[in-house]
């Protein structure tokens, strides 16, 4: 007799697990559900969306921010905050190039695109009903015959 209810014990807390496992399953994946059908981000390029650099000279990091920037906005009109990749594409040609990310007027990055990672210049979010303004300035930082460099951004949300 003992055997059998301490069978039948085992038996429920192992049907109460699986269905405690079944039911954090269920509530999770509809509120990612939720959460990614409600992202509405919105880019907004200033110019095009694709820049070209010919016959510059080298420049340092200061005398970059005063040439005109590659200028997007981010809008985040959802219920959440959203997370994203700003990602480069480009022709492959990244030797002696820097970059300077401006996030609202602050400084958030810099770096050498050789050094990039997947392709990736910056991992942020933004926050829900906000918008931010990113400006980037790509620039030979050493002198290079013949300068070419065509790129653009893509956002990818995630």
């Amino acid at each position: 007799m003992k055997k059998r209810i301490l069978v039948g014990k085992i038996i429920g807390f192992i049907g109460f697990c699986i269905f405690a496992c079944g039911m954090t399953y269920i509530v999770t994946h509809y509120f990612e559900q939720e959460k990614y059908a409600n992202i509405n981000l919105i880019a907004t390029f200033e110019d095009n969306k694709e820049f070209t650099l010919e016959n510059v000279e080298k420049l340092n990091h200061d005398e970059a921010l005063k040439t005109y920037p590659y200028i997007f906005t981010l809008e985040n009109k959802g219920k959440y905050n959203v997370d994203f990749d700003l990602k480069l594409k480009d022709d492959g040609n990244r030797s002696n190039l820097d970059y300077i990310i401006i996030k609202n007027d602050k400084e958030v990055k810099s770096g050498s695109l050789d050094s990039l990672k997947n392709d990736i210049l910056l991992n942020s979010s933004v926050d829900k009903k906000k918008t931010d303004t990113y400006k980037i300035y790509i620039y030979y930082s050493e002198k290079v015959e013949k300068p070419s460099y065509k790129y653009s951004l893509e956002v990818i949300a995630r």
